[in-house]
C-alpha cells in the first residue's frame, strides 16, 4: 500500500515537472518570435538575385575574430571566407522547440538553418517534383539536411553528383537582429542572397564548437565542415528587392 502511495507521488511529480518543460518551451519560443519580429528595411537595391549562380567564397588570411553574445555564453567567431550565396530556399529549421533543455552549444550560435539550392535546381516546381528534402535536428543534437529522389534516377533531369554539389545546408549565426528578423521571414521556395563569412566557431576558452565547411563538394562527416555543412555569419540578408543588415 506504501509503494502504491510513493508511485502515484513519483507519477504526479513527473507529470508537473513535464508540465513545466513545455509551458517553458511555450514561453521561449514565444519570446524568441517576438524578439526577432519586426525587421526593418535597410535599403533596396535594382540588382534582381540570380539563383543560377555560384556561391562566391574568397578566402580570408586574417587573425581577426568576430565576437558573438548567446544568451548563456560568450563565443569567437573566426572567419575563414567572404561568401555570399544566391538560391532558392528549399528548406527551413528554426529549431526553437525544448531551447533550455536540447540546446547545446552550437545551437545557442546557430539560430537558424536553410537548405539553399542554386544553379538548375533554382527552379522550384522542377526540383520539388524530382527531390523531397527535409531540414531537421536529430536526438542526437546533429542538425541534418535529407534529401531523396522521388523518381528512377534515369529518369531524373539532374545527376546525383550535380545535385549534390548545388545544394548546401547552412547554419547561420545573424549579425544582428535585424538580420535574424529578416531570416524568419523567409519562406520555402524564396529567392534570396546571404553575404557574410564562413567562419569556424570556438567558446571564449578556445574550445572548438565547429569548423565550416569551404567546399560545395563534400558529402560527408570526413569534410573539414563535420558533415558538409555551411557555418555562416550573415551580414546582410537581401529578398526580392530589400535589404536587411
Amino acid at each position: 500500500m506504501q509503494f502504491n502511495k510513493i508511485w502515484e507521488l513519483f507519477c504526479k511529480i513527473c507529470a508537473i515537472l513535464m508540465l513545466l518543460i513545455i509551458i517553458n518551451s511555450i514561453l521561449g519560443d514565444i519570446l524568441f518570435r517576438v524578439k526577432y519580429s519586426f525587421p526593418h528595411i535597410s535599403d533596396t537595391t535594382k540588382n534582381i538575385i540570380n539563383p543560377n549562380n555560384e556561391p562566391i567564397q574568397t578566402t580570408i588570411n586574417s587573425t581577426k575574430f568576430i565576437k558573438f553574445y548567446g544568451e548563456k555564453n560568450l563565443y569567437i567567431l573566426r572567419p575563414q571566407a567572404e561568401y555570399s550565396i544566391s538560391g532558392i530556399v528549399i528548406t527551413k529549421n528554426n529549431n526553437f522547440w525544448f531551447r533550455d533543455i536540447m540546446r547545446s552549444k552550437f545551437d545557442e550560435v546557430c539560430l537558424i538553418d536553410f537548405g539553399i539550392a542554386w544553379g538548375e535546381l533554382a527552379d522550384s516546381k522542377k526540383l520539388h517534383k524530382h527531390w523531397k528534402f527535409k531540414s531537421y535536428k536529430t536526438l542526437g543534437q546533429a542538425r541534418r539536411l535529407e534529401w531523396r529522389s522521388k523518381d528512377k534516377m534515369d529518369s531524373m533531369p539532374w545527376g546525383i553528383d550535380y545535385v549534390s554539389s548545388h545544394i548546401a545546408h547552412t547554419h547561420i549565426i545573424p549579425a544582428n537582429t535585424n538580420v535574424m528578423s529578416a531570416l524568419l521571414k523567409i519562406r520555402k521556395n524564396e529567392i534570396i542572397k546571404l553575404d557574410g563569412y564562413l567562419v569556424d566557431i570556438y567558446t571564449d576558452k578556445n574550445e572548438v564548437i565547429a569548423k565550416t565547411s569551404l567546399s560545395r563538394t563534400d558529402k560527408d562527416s570526413t569534410s573539414r565542415g563535420y558533415g558538409a555543412c555551411e557555418d555562416m555569419y550573415v551580414k546582410q540578408v537581401q529578398i526580392g528587392n530589400k535589404i536587411y543588415k
